[in-house]
């Protein structure tokens, strides 16, 4: 039952980071924009973005000419990756397989997220980094 339980399409709530001090952040904004895809036969893709980014004057720039500042700050407002994923149920985590991402680093990588339902909200956990905490609220799409 539990794939069963991943299984669709879900639209970021909110995404909130806390840091080692204390201090809350929202990497994203406050109207963060998000959708996240689980196939019932083990694919996943998460596409992630600040909601009110400046255009790039052009539906089909060429990237080469755009403003470096621009394409920066366009980049830095996106997260996006794509792959398998596995479900280990009794340590309550899944495990995004990454296969293609926005980051090449992040290219034959595991990102690991503990999970947890109520209702239909997803809540995920990605592994603290030096005190910095992250949680990822998701709403099933109707």
């Amino acid at each position: 039952m539990l794939k069963e339980d991943f299984v669709g399409s879900w639209q970021l709530i909110d995404y909130v980071t806390r840091l080692s001090d204390g201090t809350c952040i929202e990497p994203l904004g406050g109207e963060p924009y998000g959708l996240g895809t689980y196939t019932a036969d083990g694919w996943m893709s998460a596409h992630l973005m600040r909601r009110h980014r400046s255009p790039l004057g052009s539906a089909r720039p060429a990237l080469d000419e755009v403003a470096p500042n621009l394409l920066a700050a366009t980049a830095a407002g996106y997260i996006g990756y794509a792959g398998r994923y596995t479900i280990d149920a009794d340590a309550g985590r899944v495990i995004h397989h990454v296969e293609a991402a926005f980051l090449p680093d992040w290219v034959g990588t595991d990102m690991i997220r503990e999970y947890r339902f109520e209702d239909d909200i997803l809540t995920l956990r990605p592994p603290a980094v030096g005190g910095t905490t992250s949680v990822l609220r998701w709403r099933r799409a109707i």
